[in-house]
């Protein structure tokens, strides 16, 4: 809710983004009196972060900065982001609290990437600061290749598993191949904790029928940090004291009604040393605002990035209604869809030589989805080349196609 409060918390971030080189000159030099003038300030688009990166979005003197992280510079030149003190104390104090709820004794087994990208340091302090035991295993070097991390698993007797979602899918699929049963032989895990893509519903029970423990979600970017994280029950928050969500219709131009899709636009509410005013993030959400047994509010639904939803005969598939899709298919690991004019194709791994796609359960995802669906099943090591992966611990994403790029893969 836009209240009086919020507003001068706005402010006071938009006096301290004046001593950016960037900033200073997209702002006006007096406080905001009213949500009105809030809504006519300039968006800060991806685009705007590369061209002024690495230092014109840095609004606090050099000796206040700790931490430098860029992104992964997959759709272009890397945006660069800075961290003060402050704004670790505060994302560790906050992010400490996740629903998953460490504790000593934990032992935390980090699959993230730690070079560069943010989310493996956020977990790292936030389950020390709960004095809980972690192990950086890291997730793009040869140290750890899967079988390595299953060895750590099982060896260390780790209670919680922090990855991406897909990884966690990977290092299941490796225990298997090592002959060990993801719900049976890993008997001190308690939790999964997953960042770094969207994390639907669908792939959520899927993980934890895999696993048989349950998994948390969490939501951010590089540039802004954490955003968003489940409580006890599961359902993703959003950091209200943190951030100003806007969610906007396709226009940009107002916000949708709770519980609409739209476009989410986020403002920082506490000083940073490099704020977002007005980002455009980019991706699809939708805000439920319903109580929660945690005492929160409000909850947000990411759908996925908004170019990346697949558009057939005028309407938009993302990631969501696709994982859907895919969780009522009898193979459901590896995947990856292509659209045409009339139809999505998914290309989908066999699991098992007896899985089959009959043609009524197909009619009926045509008929809930309103599209006309083709689903190809092909044998084990189509998609996910297990022998390459497994000896040097690479790292995959799940993948799904565009009519536009119908000849090489997207990458959520």
């Amino acid at each position: 809710m836009a209240t009086p409060n919020r507003l001068e918390a706005i402010n006071r971030v938009l006096q301290q983004a004046r001593n950016s080189v960037f900033y200073k000159e997209r702002l006006p030099a007096t406080p905001l009196r009213n949500w009105e003038e809030f809504q006519r300030l300039p968006f800060t688009s991806k685009e705007d972060l590369r061209r002024h990166s690495p230092h014109g979005l840095v609004c606090v003197p050099a000796q206040e900065l700790l931490q430098y992280h860029e992104s992964s510079a997959t759709t272009g030149a890397p945006v660069s982001v800075w961290y003060s003190r402050d704004d670790l104390t505060e994302i560790r104090e906050r992010f400490s609290e996740w629903g998953v709820g460490f504790k000593p004794g934990d032992r935390v087994l980090i699959r993230f990437p730690y070079a560069l990208s943010t989310i493996g340091h956020f977990v790292h302090a936030a389950a020390q600061h709960r004095h809980a035991c972690v192990i950086p295993a890291d997730s793009r070097t040869s140290i750890t290749p899967l079988p390595r991390v299953i060895e750590l698993m099982r060896k260390l007797q780790v209670s919680v598993l922090a990855t991406i979602s897909l990884s966690a899918v990977m290092i299941a699929e490796a225990a298997e191949m090592s002959g060990f049963d993801p719900r049976r032989d890993f008997p001190h895990l308690r939790a999964i904790c997953c960042a770094g893509e969207p994390l639907t519903l669908y792939r959520r029970k899927f993980l934890e029928e895999l696993w048989g423990v349950p998994v948390f979600d969490n939501y951010g970017m590089t540039e802004t940090g954490p955003q968003a994280m489940d409580c006890h029950e599961q359902r993703l928050h959003p950091w209200q004291e943190q951030f100003w969500m806007e969610i906007l219709d396709e226009r940009l131009e107002k916000e949708v009604a709770p519980g609409e899709m739209g476009s989410l636009v986020v403002t920082s509410l506490s000083p940073r040393a490099s704020p977002m005013i007005r980002y455009l993030t980019g991706d699809r959400v939708q805000r439920m605002d319903q109580s929660c047994g945690c005492g929160h509010t409000a909850t947000l639904r990411v759908r996925g990035r908004a170019d990346e939803a697949l558009w057939v005969q005028g309407k938009p598939f993302d990631l969501w209604e696709l994982e859907e899709i895919i969780y009522q298919l009898p193979s459901r690991r590896f995947w990856k869809v292509a659209a045409s004019t009339d139809r999505l194709h998914f290309t989908v791994e066999k699991e098992q030589e007896g899985h089959t796609i009959s043609p009524e359960l197909l009619a009926q995802l045509e008929h809930r989805h309103g599209v006309r669906l083709t689903v190809d099943l092909v044998p084990k090591g189509t998609l996910y080349d297990r022998t390459e992966l497994i000896s040097f611990g690479m790292q995959g994403k799940p993948v799904y196609v565009s009519p536009s790029q119908s000849s090489q893969d997207r990458r959520p």
